[in-house]
């Protein structure tokens, strides 16, 4: 298969189990060198913060807020739709696709993770990977500490408890917690904090 054949399956929405030491390692490398750069940029430097943005991701959009110690696999796997809030030390292991909806808030220390290994010790070994996609949804609410797994779909609207382990599709407007994470409730209009309770 040739460099560019796997690049195809890499960044495809199909997911692929393949051996990453075939994946061309200087676009890599490169996106590595440039979230290096990203973390130790001035937080009031927003002009540099952006150029480096557009050249790390995927799909860029002006609205996206991404605090210092991210971590890409790869970046240009990662993709917004619309404006989203990533707080400190967020991981994403976009082997596959990445595609995050508008809106979004991600708390600190999120792993999103696309990657898993073979159970077989000498596949691991190999270098053998198994990669699947990740969609998450408008207006979701991701918490601290929870990790978000591969071939998962993420419906509109969702909150993630802290901490919670997500291995399957969360349908839309539902808050899960736990491990592995289970649904909580529905989200309904009672969930609104009343007008009058808003200090400013």
């Amino acid at each position: 298969m040739t460099p560019s054949e796997i690049m195809q399956l890499v960044t495809g929405m199909d997911g692929y189990i393949g051996d990453v030491t075939k994946i061309p390692f200087e676009r890599i490398q490169k996106g590595r060198d440039l979230v290096w750069e990203y973390n130790r940029t001035k937080p009031s430097d927003t002009k540099r913060q952006e150029q480096l943005l557009r050249q790390i991701l995927g799909t860029y959009h002006e609205g996206v807020v991404i605090q210092p110690g991210i971590a890409f696999d790869y970046g240009f796997n990662t993709h917004f739709r619309g404006t989203a809030f990533l707080n400190f030390g967020v991981t994403i292991l976009d082997t596959s696709p990445v595609m995050i909806g508008t809106h979004c808030f991600i708390a600190p220390q999120v792993t999103i993770s696309c990657a898993s290994h073979p159970l077989d010790a000498a596949q691991r070994a190999a270098g053998i990977e198994v990669s699947r996609p990740i969609v998450i949804g408008d207006d979701v609410w991701i918490g601290a500490n929870a990790t978000i797994c591969g071939d998962v779909t993420i419906g509109d609207g969702v909150v993630i408890g802290a901490g919670a382990v997500v291995l399957h599709d969360i349908p839309a407007h539902t808050v899960v917690a736990g491990v592995p994470a289970r649904k909580i409730r529905d989200i309904t209009p009672d969930a609104c904090i009343p007008e009058g309770n808003i200090e400013f």
